[in-house]
């Protein structure tokens, strides 16, 4: 089983996944990135485990690597160091509602 906190999908059906990974950000507090976007929730959490690995050796670390639907589209145009609230996050994967969840799944 993957150690990345998502249990199952139950409430959507998205596009596709990304990874997320939110950064310490002295300006904001955090900030955040999507990278690895694939249309497969399995190959995501593996992809997010990979990550975690990875960055577990250095001594800068991600505060979080999640998993997180969203849109081919919405991917694609997403900026890097992102620091809005809007964005999508891991709730509607574990059947939470959130509007950021929701927000850029299209």
């Amino acid at each position: 089983m993957p150690e990345v906190g998502v249990v199952t999908m139950h409430l959507i059906d998205p596009l596709g996944y990304a990874v997320r990974l939110d950064w310490p950000s002295a300006d904001h507090g955090a900030s955040h990135e999507f990278t690895q976007f694939t249309t497969s929730l399995d190959r995501a959490l593996r992809r997010a485990a990979s990550t975690r690995r990875f960055w577990s050796m250095g001594p800068l670390r991600p505060l979080a690597v999640t998993v997180v639907p969203i849109g081919r589209g919405a991917y694609r145009a997403h900026a890097r160091d992102c620091t809005s609230r809007r964005c999508p996050t891991t709730a509607p994967l574990l059947g939470l509602e959130a509007d950021a969840g929701t927000s850029l799944l299209r």
